[in-house]
């Protein structure tokens, strides 16, 4: 009885990182328009907040930036792209740890996710995609990803009001 209870909050887990996944690839894919190129505004980056009330949803957003970036200009970003993700989140779970607040904790997120941009940027120009200066376009991306990432704060904060986030 006690091995199929885990079992069972194992696949609850499992089955909550996946929706978050599939959250964050529909959003991406639906606002395309917006959600790729130097100019981005990537409405599913709001998820990044997740990790604050559970790390499972780490993984749950790598992956979803993984299979996202699959739609987008080739492979490289598929991989430069979750691992900075990984990379940048990993961190902001390390430096929230001194903080109690969730909304500095979101804050610290937005910040350095907007500094991940530099990778982005980065990869546009050794890949030679856009022919902008690469502070323009690491400008641009970190900007969106800002604006992004403050508006998904209060969007998550007002669904973790309903939802416990933690479970």
């Amino acid at each position: 009885m006690e091995t199929h209870l885990k079992n069972r909050t194992k696949i609850y887990a499992l089955a909550k990182a996946a929706i978050v996944t599939g959250l964050y690839i529909v959003l991406t894919c639906v606002l395309a328009p917006i959600s790729y190129g130097m100019i981005q505004v990537r409405f599913s980056e709001m998820f990044n907040h997740l990790i604050h009330y559970n790390k499972r949803y780490l993984w749950a957003v790598t992956f979803g930036v993984f299979i996202a970036n699959a739609y987008s200009f080739c492979a490289i970003d598929m991989i430069v792209g979750s691992l900075a993700t990984l990379t940048f989140l990993s961190l902001s779970l390390k430096i929230g740890k001194y903080f109690e607040n969730m909304r500095k904790k979101q804050l610290i997120t937005s910040l350095l996710m907007s500094i991940s941009m530099f990778t982005i940027a980065l990869e546009l120009k050794i890949l030679n995609i856009d022919y902008h200066s690469f502070w323009i376009i690491f400008i641009t991306m970190a900007l969106g990803e800002l604006f992004s990432m403050l508006f998904g704060g209060v969007v998550i904060n007002i669904i973790a009001r309903r939802i416990d986030l933690t479970k």
